[in-house]
């Protein structure tokens, strides 16, 4: 699936997944290894950020999530 160069929205969605993964572990999506594809998938999917947070805890384990 191809993605537009530059969309506001998922700006802000990924703004918010990224502060939400630093209040609860201090580390941002690319420190802790999360392919920033499945980033993609996910907001173009129609996932919340609650729901990506959810998926990342299931692929990611040792994030801690």
């Amino acid at each position: 699936m191809s993605y537009p160069l530059f969309d506001s929205g998922y700006t802000l969605w990924a703004a918010d997944l990224e502060t939400r993964l630093k209040d609860q572990l201090g580390a941002s999506a690319r420190s802790l290894g999360i392919d920033p594809r499945l980033l993609l998938q996910s907001y173009y999917s129609g996932y919340t950020v609650a729901a990506a947070l959810a998926l990342i805890a299931t692929r990611y384990p040792a994030a801690g999530i």
